[in-house]
């Protein structure tokens, strides 16, 4: 998150300073270099994008839903925020579904108590991975179970049970997003017998997040693992590091910016082309058409104002030299190869890769 260093799981806690916000507290994770990020820090820029998803979502099938705030490139490979991505994505498909008149207040009622028992790294400290109490919270808001309530907090107490059995069957080592999947399963199938609440389940085509694991993905003991995807993932003569990452070594900048340009179109980009960051044009005049005509503005983060702003954006690419350009068919496809490729370039040693995508300001189907 700061350094690019492996992590370490302390056994006992220890008081640490925030490298961002700066507030001190009791903390198990930290790098080599000392580097510790408190859980708000490390889940905000996540959280608004999930409240967003679960929020304006019209989909009744909690993996579709789930599956869309995972795709977020932002998002950490592994870390609590996939509690509330859990609990956020199976309680807006069952308000989607309006048997139970379930409100967006339901919903924050779920992240409060969710955040209560949700925190980094616990799942190792406590047995407890943060999806548990994330679902049981949205069983316990449908039913009213609290303290002292009869078959309410049995049918709770009885998700959570099955939810735990399910997640310890995935682990060793963790993984938060197969624990997503599963536990979104599980739930599913118990909504249907303790409540009579039906909803649809996608199923889950392939894991594109394999080569992302900081401690090495389970690959074939994980029922969501593809070797097609993986073997495509892994670059030819690579060294294989003992954390299961993927490096390979390259005589010159060129030589690896050329690698990543053909991965982009092995992964299903139909044209790309390396161009430098400063031949990138950005105006004002995009974010005004938005904010005058447009029905999504103000709607999402992929739209003003809480998309980057023209003075921002061209602050940032001036971090930059090089850059990707890609083009393919609109939608999740080519989001999907943007977040592979940045992915790929991380492990090789850019460090600051960044996926972009932008929505179609032409054609229908092309961006």
């Amino acid at each position: 998150m700061v350094c690019g260093g492996k992590l370490e799981y302390l056994e006992s806690s220890h008081t640490m300073k925030c490298i961002y916000c700066g507030r001190v507290e009791e903390g198990h994770i930290t790098c080599p270099e000392g580097h510790y990020i408190c859980d708000y820090c490390h889940n905000q820029d996540a959280m608004r994008i999930i409240e967003e998803v679960v929020f304006q979502s019209t989909s009744r099938d909690p993996m579709e839903i789930a599956e869309l705030m995972m795709s977020f490139p932002g998002l950490p490979m592994l870390g609590c925020h996939h509690a509330y991505i859990a609990g956020g994505a199976l309680m807006a498909a069952i308000k989607n579904e309006a048997s139970r008149g379930i409100t967006n207040e339901d919903i924050k009622e779920v992240f409060r108590r969710t955040k209560k028992q949700a925190h980094g790294g616990f799942c190792g400290l406590t047995g407890v991975c943060g999806v548990v109490p994330a679902i049981g919270a949205v069983f316990a808001v449908l039913t009213g179970s609290k303290c002292g309530t009869d078959s309410e907090q049995r049918i709770t107490m009885e998700a959570t049970a099955r939810l735990g059995r399910a997640i310890a069957e995935l682990t060793g080592p963790s993984c938060c997003k197969a624990y997503v999947r599963t536990s979104l399963e599980v739930a599913i199938k118990y909504l249907k017998e303790s409540l009579g609440i039906e909803l649809p389940l996608s199923s889950v085509s392939s894991c594109i997040y394999s080569a992302r694991h900081p401690h090495g993905c389970r690959e074939l003991n994980c029922p969501y693992f593809s070797k097609t995807a993986a073997d495509v993932n892994k670059p030819a003569n690579t060294n294989v590091t003992t954390n299961g990452h993927s490096i390979r070594d390259f005589s010159s900048k060129e030589d690896a910016m050329n690698f990543l340009l053909q991965k982009s179109l092995e992964f299903g980009a139909e044209k790309a082309k390396i161009i430098d960051t400063d031949t990138v044009v950005v105006e004002e005049w995009v974010r005004w058409k938005c904010q005058y005509g447009c029905p999504l503005y103000d709607k999402d983060a992929f739209h003003p104002p809480c998309a980057p702003d023209a003075e921002s954006t061209k602050k940032v690419l001036k971090e930059y030299s090089k850059a990707i350009l890609i083009n393919g068919p609109k939608g999740k496809a080519l989001s999907e190869v943007a977040v592979r490729l940045e992915d790929i370039a991380y492990h090789m040693g850019y460090y600051k890769a960044f996926a972009l995508t932008a929505l179609s300001s032409g054609l229908s189907g092309v961006t």
